[in-house]
């Protein structure tokens, strides 16, 4: 039976919220056949240190042959450090699926008239940038990785780069993509 390591971000996090999130994770994977660590359980008081959370968590990683990333691992420095040493040991890397983001695609369509078929075009209209750039950050604040944004855009890590560092500033100084942005969100929080 393959051994995984759930990594996930847990600091900053309501404690409930982490645990239920990391318990799931477990009971998902148990059911198909993992033999699963969750950090969660590594044995140490919560109270302990962070450093030696990582240091067990570390210890635990290490007899894995597998680690399973959460959506939100690129927000947890130990969950990346987590990753880039199974990285550098040659463990299995799986990244949970974030859902294909369908209530964003939907606010976009209702707030700016954009279809998805639109913003993995490859047309240049302003409008069209603008959702591309709205489409990234929304994912992102999800807590989706710049490769899954990547792949569900088909575009490259670079472009999505681009669109998330270009985000804050065009919310600032360019009214019509504050209203865009306004008008998808407004669509995001009837759900």
């Amino acid at each position: 039976m393959e051994k995984i390591y759930i990594s996930g971000r847990i600091s900053g996090l309501p404690i409930e919220e982490v645990a239920a999130k990391f318990d799931e994770t477990e009971t998902k994977l148990k059911a198909q056949g993992y033999e699963v660590i969750n950090p969660l359980k590594n044995g140490i008081p919560a109270t302990a240190s962070w450093e030696a959370h990582v240091a067990m968590d570390v210890l635990l990683l290490m007899g894995c042959d597998a680690i399973y990333l959460l959506p939100d691992w690129g927000f947890s420095k130990g969950a990346t450090l987590e990753k880039n040493l199974a990285e550098l040991t040659g463990k299995t890397i799986i990244y949970e699926e974030v859902p294909a983001f369908q209530h964003i695609k939907q606010a976009i369509a209702e707030g700016m008239g954009v279809s998805f078929f639109d913003i993995i075009g490859e047309s240049r209209e302003q409008k069209h940038v603008f959702s591309r750039m709205i489409f990234a950050q929304l994912c992102r604040e999800e807590g989706a990785t710049v490769v899954r944004i990547a792949k569900e855009m088909k575009r490259n890590h670079a472009t999505i780069i681009y669109y998330l560092r270009k985000y804050p500033d065009d919310y600032r100084y360019t009214p019509e993509f504050r209203a865009y942005a306004n008008a998808v969100k407004a669509h995001l929080s009837k759900d």
